[in-house]
């Protein structure tokens, strides 16, 4: 677990190369306690999974799920997460973010708080040349695609907001895996839009977006 921030930022940013899921899952919820009791300050993790998917704990009509026989024939591992909503796929053309931030001024809504979180991607997809935006209530569209899927989890003194990127995801697993929420875009991947950019190119702009938001405060 590498920090990467410089100067005085807000956050402290950490990019992990841990790839097991369930090791990253208990990471989101280590960290968020930490800063929850405030023993951490508000930080933003960087990371990748092995394949999988990550369901919510309960399922739900609105959120989407997956097909499990179709999961049992693949041999797809599935995890829970300790945040709602529906069920993602995650592999190594998939990047996985998480902001936890204190939220000490009184309850903070999602819609909020994923609006905020979410604006540090699309400036660095912007910076990429990605015309990405927020898409209402907890997604991130380029050209009217979804590329990005956020949820939440607030304890009582901080939040956890994370999500999903898919930049170079294998989408014939997601579509044949994931049943989508009613009224969601299709999806579609960062590499759709520029073949150049890969995991990596995204790592460095989000971090060059969150060291810019600290030195401009």
């Amino acid at each position: 677990m590498t920090p990467a921030n410089t100067g005085r930022p807000r956050f402290e940013i950490l990019v992990t190369e841990i790839t097991d899921p369930a090791t990253n899952l208990a990471l989101d919820l280590r960290l968020l306690r930490e800063v929850d009791a405030r023993t951490r300050p508000e930080t933003v993790r960087l990371w990748v999974n092995e394949e999988c998917l990550v369901r919510g704990p309960h399922r739900s009509r609105s959120s989407g799920w997956y097909y499990e026989e179709r999961a049992r024939k693949f041999n797809v591992p599935i995890h829970t997460r300790t945040t709602g909503g529906g069920c993602v796929y995650h592999d190594p053309g998939n990047l996985n973010w998480s902001f936890y931030v204190r939220h000490s001024d009184g309850y903070v809504g999602c819609a909020r708080l994923f609006r905020s979180c979410a604006a540090f991607v699309i400036k660095a997809l912007n910076a990429l040349g990605i015309d990405a935006s927020f898409g209402a209530p907890n997604r991130i569209d380029v050209a009217g695609r979804k590329v990005s899927g956020l949820a939440a989890r607030a304890l009582r003194n901080a939040a956890l907001v994370h999500g999903t990127l898919l930049i170079a995801t294998d989408l014939d697993r997601v579509n044949a895996l994931c049943i989508p929420p009613p009224g969601c875009p299709p999806v579609a991947r960062i590499c759709d839009f520029d073949s150049r950019l890969t995991v990596t190119n995204v790592i460095d702009s989000i971090l060059r977006a969150l060291r810019f938001a600290a030195v401009s405060r």
